[in-house]
Parts: C-alpha cells; sequence; structure tokens
C-alpha cells in the first residue's frame, strides 16, 4: 500500500513540475523545421532561420525555452572566481526531461516521411479525424491499391528468424492470443505464434489505443518513452515502450499511465537479439514489415461495435470516403523511432537547445560538459555553439581556401575566447570515454573475461553506451567539420550535414549500398583544413559514488531534487570549471550543463539509500549530516 502511495505521490509531484513551467519559462509557438543557412549577412541563428507552427497551445507548446540557471554555491567552489557554472534547466519541459525535444522532432519527421500517418485535428478526436492529406479514408495511398488486388510494397527488412528468449511465455493457443471477449472470428493463431505474452499484450494495448492507426515503438530507458508517449497522445498516435530492467520502477508506471504499451526486459549488451532496442525493431517488423496483426485491427477493432459507437457509426463501417468492411486491412502504420541512429535526435537540439544556450549567456560559452544517452544533446549543443564561435571570430570566410596553407593566413577577430571546448561525462561501463580519450570505443567491462549476459555496471539510468551511435558519431569520428564550408550558405557547416544525412534514409533493402556510399561520401566531404575540427574535445569518467556525493550536495546547498545522471553531469563541469584560468583583463568564463530530470523519478534506486547501500555497496551520506566544501572536493577527486 505504502509502494502505491509513493508511485502515486512521484506521479502527482511531476505533473506538478511540468505545470511550474508555465510561470518559469517563456513559450514559443514557432519552431524550426530544420532549415540551418543563415541570412545573407550570416548572422541568423539556425534555430531563428525557419519557422513552422506546429500546434497552437497544448503540450508542444511548452517544449523548449527553459530557463539558464546560475549556481552559486557549486561556483563558488571555485578557486577561480571568474568562473561561472550554468544549468539548462531541462527537467522544467512538460514531459520533465530534454527528450521532450527529441521525441517532437523525429515524430514530425516520421509523419513528414509518410511513416506515420497526419495528427488528429486539434478541433476533434476519433477515427473520423483522420480522413484527409495523403490517407485516403484513413487508409496510407501507397496501400488504396491493395484492394484491386496490388501487391502491398512493403520494406525488405527481413525479421530475426532466431527468435530466443527463455524469459518469455509465448503465445501458444487461441485463448491467450487474444482477449477473452474477441469476436474476430478470422484472425490467424499462427500470426501470433512465438511472440511473448508480454510483447503482444502490448501491442494489442496499442491497438486499442490509436486513433489514426498510428503506432510509435521505441527502445528506451525510459525518459524518451515518456515524451514519445506524451507527445503521440495529443497527436492520436499510440506508442510501445520497450525498456530495461535497470531502470526506475516509476519510469514504467508512468509509462502505463499515459496509456502505453510497455514491455520491461533484461538489460543486456547491444549484440543480444533480446537488447531492448533490438526487441523494439522486432516488434516494428511484426507490425509493420510481417503485418501480422492486420485481422484482428480490421476485424476486432476497426468493425466492433464499440468502436463504431465511439465513433458515431451505426451498422457498417463507412467512413467518410465510403470505406465499407471489405475495404482494405493493411491500415497500421508502425514507426520504429531509433532514437539512437535518428538523426532527427541530434537535430533537435542543434536548432533548439544549441541556440537557446548561445543566446542565453549573448554568446559567452566556454565550456558545455554533459552525459551522452544517445548523443544528440552533446553533439547537437556542441556542434551549434562551435558553428557559433568560428561564424563570429573568422568573419572574412567568404575568401577562406581549403588549401590549409591559405586557411592559415585568414586573419582571427579580435576576440579573447577560445572555441568551446566540449566535454563528454560518462559513468562506469560505458566505452564513450576510451573513444574520446584514445580512439578505441572500449570498457574494461566488456572484455571476455567480465563480460555478463545481463549488465548492470551503473547505477545512472539513460546514459553510456557500449558501441558508437550515429548521433554520438557525428561528434568524433563522424563529425570532422570544416566549419567554414560556405558553398550552399554563409556558415551552417554542421547543421548541413545533418540535413543531408537526414535525406539519405531510405527503407528500400536494394538501396542500402547506395545509402552507405551517399553517407560516407557526406561525412568524408569536408575536407581537413586549419579550421576544421571533431565536435567533442574530451571526456571525463564519473563514478557511481561521485554521482551519489554531489547529488545530495546539490539538494542541501543549492536546493536541486535531481537524478543520477545529472550528478554526472554537475561532477564533469566542476573537473573543467577548476581547470579553466583567466588572464588580467579576461572576460568571465561559462560553464554549462544539464539538468535532465528531476530527483522525483529516481526514488526507487538513486534515492533509495537501501539500494544504494545493500544493492551497490555504496555509501550513503548521512541524512543529519551534510558534506562541506572542502570535503565534496576531495570525494571528487578535484584538486584545487
Amino acid at each position: 500500500m505504502a509502494s502505491t502511495a509513493a508511485t502515486v505521490a512521484t506521479i502527482a509531484a511531476t505533473f506538478a513540475l511540468a505545470a511550474a513551467t508555465l510561470s518559469l519559462k517563456r513559450r514559443s509557438r514557432e519552431r524550426n523545421d530544420g532549415v540551418h543557412c543563415g541570412s545573407s549577412d550570416g548572422s541568423v541563428h539556425a534555430a531563428a532561420a525557419a519557422k513552422t507552427t506546429t500546434t497552437e497551445g497544448g503540450y508542444e507548446s511548452l517544449i523548449g525555452n527553459t530557463p539558464l540557471v546560475y549556481l552559486p554555491k557549486i561556483s563558488s567552489l571555485l578557486p577561480n572566481k571568474d568562473v561561472n557554472i550554468f544549468v539548462k534547466m531541462e527537467s522544467l519541459n512538460p514531459g520533465g526531461t530534454g527528450k521532450d525535444r527529441a521525441a517532437r522532432s523525429m515524430i514530425l519527421d516520421a509523419e513528414r516521411r509518410g511513416e506515420l500517418p497526419p495528427p488528429l485535428s486539434r478541433k476533434c478526436r476519433g477515427m473520423d479525424c483522420i480522413y484527409n492529406g495523403d490517407h485516403v479514408g484513413g487508409i496510407r495511398k501507397r496501400d488504396a491499391d491493395a484492394s484491386t488486388g496490388e501487391a502491398y510494397e512493403s520494406s525488405n527488412v527481413q525479421p530475426n528468424t532466431n527468435e530466443k528468449n527463455n524469459t518469455h511465455q509465448f503465445v501458444t493457443s487461441q485463448s491467450n492470443a487474444l482477449s477473452s471477449n474477441s469476436k474476430c472470428t478470422n484472425t490467424n493463431i499462427n500470426d501470433f505464434i512465438n511472440i511473448p505474452e508480454n510483447i503482444h499484450s502490448a501491442i494489442l494495448t496499442a491497438l486499442h489505443t490509436t486513433q489514426t492507426h498510428g503506432i510509435l515503438i521505441e527502445g528506451t530507458s525510459g525518459s524518451t518513452g515518456i515524451s514519445l508517449a506524451s507527445l503521440s497522445a495529443s497527436r492520436g498516435h499510440a506508442t510501445i515502450v520497450i525498456m530495461p530492467d535497470d531502470q526506475s520502477s516509476q519510469k514504467a508506471e508512468f509509462l502505463r499511465r499515459l496509456g502505453c504499451g510497455v514491455v520491461v526486459v533484461k538489460n543486456c549488451g547491444i549484440s543480444n537479439p533480446d537488447h531492448y532496442v533490438n526487441v523494439a525493431r522486432r516488434v516494428w517488423e511484426w507490425l509493420e514489415v510481417e503485418r501480422r496483426y492486420d485481422s484482428y485491427y480490421w476485424e476486432e477493432i476497426m468493425n466492433s461495435d464499440e468502436k463504431r459507437t465511439i465513433n458515431g457509426h451505426n451498422g457498417d463501417f463507412d467512413g467518410p470516403s465510403g470505406i465499407h468492411q471489405s475495404a482494405p486491412k493493411k491500415l497500421i502504420t508502425a514507426a520504429f523511432m531509433n532514437q539512437f541512429e535518428n538523426l532527427a535526435n541530434v537535430n533537435s537540439h542543434y536548432t533548439t537547445t544549441g541556440p537557446e544556450i548561445y543566446s542565453q549567456l549573448d554568446g559567452k560559452v566556454d565550456a558545455f560538459v554533459m552525459s551522452a544517452g544517445t548523443g544528440g544533446t552533446l553533439v547537437g549543443v556542441g556542434g551549434y555553439l562551435k558553428e557559433q564561435w568560428y561564424r563570429e571570430n573568422y568573419p572574412d570566410h567568404e575568401n577562406l581556401s581549403h588549401d590549409k596553407t591559405q586557411s592559415q593566413q585568414i586573419q582571427k577577430s579580435e576576440s579573447k575566447r577560445e572555441p568551446p571546448t566540449i566535454a563528454l561525462v560518462d559513468p562506469p561501463g560505458s566505452s564513450l570515454y576510451n573513444k574520446i580519450k584514445y580512439g578505441v570505443a572500449y570498457a574494461s567491462q566488456q572484455s571476455e573475461r567480465r563480460l555478463r549476459r545481463h549488465r548492470y555496471d551503473t547505477l545512472a539510468e539513460g546514459i553510456g553506451l557500449d558501441r558508437i551511435t550515429a548521433n554520438f558519431g557525428l561528434g568524433c569520428e563522424d563529425g570532422i567539420v570544416d566549419w567554414y564550408n560556405s558553398s550552399e550558405c554563409k556558415g551552417g557547416a554542421f547543421g548541413r550535414k545533418i540535413d543531408a544525412l537526414m535525406n539519405i534514409k531510405s527503407t528500400s533493402a536494394t538501396n542500402q549500398s547506395n545509402n552507405t556510399s551517399a553517407r560516407r561520401k557526406v561525412i568524408s566531404n569536408n575536407r581537413s583544413t586549419s579550421l576544421s575540427s571533431s565536435i567533442v574535445d574530451d571526456a571525463i569518467s564519473v563514478t557511481d559514488q561521485q554521482a551519489v556525493y554531489m547529488a545530495h550536495y546539490l539538494l542541501r546547498h543549492e536546493g536541486l531534487f535531481v537524478g543520477s545522471s545529472t550528478a554526472m553531469n554537475l561532477v564533469g563541469a566542476l573537473a573543467i570549471a577548476s581547470q579553466m584560468t583567466t588572464k588580467e583583463g579576461e572576460e568571465v568564463k561559462n560553464v554549462v550543463t544539464v539538468v535532465c530530470d528531476g530527483g522525483q523519478r529516481h526514488t526507487s534506486r538513486f534515492w533509495n539509500r537501501d539500494f544504494i547501500v545493500d544493492d551497490w555497496g555504496l555509501v550513503w551520506p548521512g541524512d543529519d549530516s551534510d558534506i562541506d566544501d572542502k570535503q565534496l572536493l576531495e570525494l571528487l577527486g578535484i584538486s584545487i
């Protein structure tokens, strides 16, 4: 009972935090559509270059424009009083994290590509609202000819045929394939064989929830799923989330409250077919490629008495465009968001988060420091900040040659600021630290002797990787940017690279080799000059114990109740800031990091004394004692 009450209280606190943003941040109803070219004088920020209205009011209108807050107590720990530490309060987005930005960008991109149906009209809800645009009577145009016998052109992506998951109970009979009150007579039980019951149940939840025929599928540690589910609800789509079992129970409970189909799987390496991202892809294949649920959806849901009553239909289903019971059954449109490889993710931070930080500090950003879950925020913000620095400090870029000798002759402006340092903060078990430091993506936990089938290397949630994703790769191995390659417009070299890579995306297997070749061409297009560099410059490794100390210090001294990833971010920011020096007459230096989410999502793990002490063997700072300034620096291993 106490556990239930705690969960309800946590969910209530999350909604209260989201509501508080109404008085803490400015709203903007216009959003960038991804065009990165500046004005004729190159002075327009990327986010202001082109705008499009998404939704007036509602959830989307609250995303972004989060406060940038100075931390006086943390900054006072630094020996150099001319260095300040700021936090971007991404926890004040309506979904409680900066994942709202990426979620919105990925959904809008999927709708633009036709991978998801158009959203419901603001003025209506229910299936009647979807009969518009590229949908013929609620059916995608590519499916409309199915009634005439023409073959359905699906993706050639092959499903995983080596299905092995001994942790699941599989659908084996009609009784556990369909609900007890099912009236569906033509659904083939073989469609559901070898689909684990928990996944089957999550799929049915989504099929009964969607109002557009659209279903988003994602493998996530939870925060991205919450943002996707919230935005999907406002747009009429349904969501299926696959998440690892090393996340707080509050996240899964919150997702279920949002109407998601939720599947929790054992945490394991990405090479394991049961990794949560691989399971999510397989669910997408069952729905979109193999189309196993078409008959169920058409007969059990679309033609059910309940659905017809809900949408004002009497008798046979007959929509505004004359769609009858004999209409094509291929109505489901499933989209795998794939946040780790989807460049709409990094694009969202290049076009919104980066410009906001730059504007809030009048361009005076000396370091941006944070951890990486997908790498989207770190690389997107870092790319924008560096791009702006080169634009302002090399105004004669029109005369810049690709020849290294000539480019060295271009005179730098009189600015005393150096290019901003972009630094990664990495938790135990992640291989990204070694990738940035030594060029090899490897962690000791990945050694053959130590590698476990189910990995729990850190208590930090949502950060750290054992591979290089497309988003993170743009910041290191794929991210050498010639900051003034101005063939199309002045500045925006990194933004144009993102655009070019996003436009390569294709689901046709026959084009995969061409896509790979095109991607390599885009990546290698920027030849090395004196004004080219990667985005991520440095990396800091932070332990779980250091994160615990920092979180408790922040709560006592700054009044910030934060989660594990934010605590690690602040350890990294403090470490970078402590190394900064200023000369006489030099401007104050500013270090920026991110408050990813609030501690209310972490009360079952990171803020649970028994979990920290008994399960992880870490030290819990006394509830009745305090960590003083000198002690904190010693505990964090930061020498002043």
